[in-house]
């Protein structure tokens, strides 16, 4: 009886070490006092790994589940030994409640854990200019020019928030650790394979070279969509993804310095064009209605492909102090 009390005491013990532990910073003085205990028997240092393994046990709903059944059943901490005292299945239940406690806020402490970042950075390319780097897990990020976007690594998952232009990503894969694109109107998640994101002002468009991608609305409404190799779809402000006809490698030219604008309306136009020059241009329209436009053309020839646009549809240009403007041709 005494042994039995004894070693119920360590548990209880390891169990109030193990959140001082969790809460004191690696130069705290208790933190030689918790060393000298655990050393101290060797009693000590089972219970405490044991109580490690629980607060692993506890990071999941199915397995903290499947954990209080087995504590429910008295099994957890001895499950070869049959309680026939009522002493003895207090102690027990006292036991189980205390784990569970502790289980429950190690999960609190957990998510928290898992919500702290890793890394973050923010990466953002001036007008005109294409930056490829190589990220932390081995993707590859290339930033077309004016783009603008925020890199944060977590435990679980991979995010990039993209504020502005377009980007292509190759993406290494880890399926613990899926890479999540995130825009203003989408939720863009992978596991691994090479896509390419367009922020345009009135929609986003993802483009997949290889692999499967998943598009969901960005609050999370509406049903998502996949997208495998070659297909790509668009989501405008408030609405849901949808596939679109398109030649999904167009979305990959700004890599090899060319544009191409497939029945681009003016919105798009002008979006695309202000990437490579200043002042910016703008689109003035009343509607989405607007002229479309199909041309391939150079990163180099964009101011001639300006001055030639009213002459192919009917629009006109008019310079501001800090915009050219493509309006209606009245």
């Amino acid at each position: 009886m005494i042994h039995r009390k004894h070693e119920e005491m360590i548990r209880q013990t390891a169990a109030r070490w193990y959140m001082r532990m969790r809460e004191a910073a690696p130069d705290a003085p208790e933190r030689t006092m918790f060393e000298v205990w655990l050393l101290s028997d060797r009693r000590h240092s089972a219970a405490y790994q044991m109580i490690e393994s629980t607060m692993d046990d506890f990071s999941s709903t199915e397995r903290l589940q499947a954990l209080s059944n087995a504590l429910l059943q008295t099994q957890y901490f001895e499950q070869n030994t049959r309680r026939k005292k009522v002493t003895k299945l207090g102690s027990g239940l006292a036991v189980m409640l205390l784990c569970l406690g502790l289980g429950f806020l190690g999960r609190s402490q957990y998510q928290q854990w898992q919500a702290s970042p890793l890394s973050s950075e923010v990466q953002t390319t001036a007008v005109a200019q294409m930056v490829k780097r190589t990220l932390d897990d081995g993707s590859v990020v290339t930033a077309n020019a004016n783009s603008a976007m925020e890199i944060v690594f977590y435990r679980h998952q991979r995010l990039v928030k993209l504020t502005r232009g377009e980007a292509i990503f190759e993406v290494t894969k880890d399926p613990k650790r899926p890479f999540v694109v995130e825009t203003q109107q989408a939720k863009v998640t992978v596991l691994g394979t090479r896509f390419a994101v367009n922020q345009l002002s009135n929609k986003v468009r993802i483009s997949v070279d290889h692999g499967r991608v998943q598009v969901a609305r960005a609050d999370g409404r509406e049903p998502a969509l996949i997208l495998h190799n070659g297909e790509v779809a668009e989501i405008e402000q408030m609405a849901s993804p949808h596939k679109v006809n398109r030649n999904a490698d167009d979305s990959f030219s700004f890599i090899s310095g060319r544009i191409v604008f497939d029945r681009a309306d003016m919105f798009e136009v002008a979006d695309t064009l202000s990437r490579y020059r200043n002042p910016t241009v703008k689109a003035v329209f009343f509607g989405n209605q607007t002229p479309k436009v199909n041309a391939v053309l150079k990163v180099a020839e964009v101011e001639s492909f300006i001055q030639t646009l009213p002459q192919s549809v009917p629009v006109m240009l008019k310079r501001t102090d800090d915009a050219l403007v493509i309006e209606p041709n009245r």
